[in-house]
């Protein structure tokens, strides 16, 4: 597979890159004020984001009467746009791209079913159309996707720390299943931040599921901090 996600998305993708960087600013922007008010030495809580970008997306997206699809068994709703299903992820700070398919849930991201090709979609100016594939998609991403016959993932990384949201990626992920490995096709900057010094010193362990892990040694407080430094 060779294709993007603004390839797949079609002429959604400006409107659909809008309202993702939205919502990936605004929870960043909350957890990073509350991890300043804590006054905390770690960035455990800073880390459990992850689980308000998989809600938020959803709900934006269904606000704009886009339909979801329920991955199991977490439960966790994607957004379905295009075909396409949208993934917010928080990427950890020692983790690659292969720790996207650490569980069960994110592994079944890549094996859900196209959608009935006769329900509405609508756009983001209130129309709704019948037709799933946008006229301008290219001939060789429909012959691909119908192949397939699940539904493209577009993987939008998140990279950042209780001081700056350095970083917001998309790309189309695809998963190796005899490997575990994870793909990324036509990835692409969303956002970019310039690093600050103290971004250079890690902050703590961040992560996206499960359990945290405390970090062996004892940092210092970062007074005078901007949370919305970009």
């Amino acid at each position: 597979m060779s294709s993007s996600p603004s390839e797949f998305l079609g002429s959604r993708a400006p409107a659909v890159r809008e309202v993702l960087v939205e919502v990936v600013r605004s929870v960043h922007d909350r957890f990073a004020e509350s991890h300043l008010v804590s006054r905390s030495r770690y960035s455990m809580d800073f880390g459990t984001q992850w689980r308000d970008l998989l809600a938020e997306t959803h709900e934006a997206f269904a606000e704009h009467g886009f339909q979801s699809h329920k991955l199991v068994p977490a439960g966790y709703r994607l957004p379905v746009v295009n075909d396409c299903l949208l993934y917010v992820w928080r990427k950890p700070d020692s983790a690659d791209e292969d720790a996207f398919a650490s569980s069960p849930t994110k592994k079944n991201s890549f094996n859900v079913p196209l959608p009935d090709p006769t329900l509405l979609e609508p756009d983001f100016g209130g129309a709704f159309t019948t037709e799933a594939a946008e006229p301008d998609e290219p001939k060789l991403e429909r012959v691909v996707r119908a192949a397939r016959d699940v539904m493209p993932l577009i993987l939008v990384i998140v990279q950042s720390s209780p001081r700056q949201l350095q970083s917001i990626e998309w790309a189309v992920a695809e998963l190796d299943e005899n490997t575990g490995s994870v793909q990324l096709h036509g990835r692409a900057s969303m956002l970019e931040s310039e690093l600050v010094g103290s971004d250079l010193v890690a902050v703590g362990e961040s992560f996206d599921s499960g359990n945290p892990v405390v970090p062996p040694v004892r940092l210092r407080e970062q007074e005078g901090a901007d949370p919305d430094a970009r």
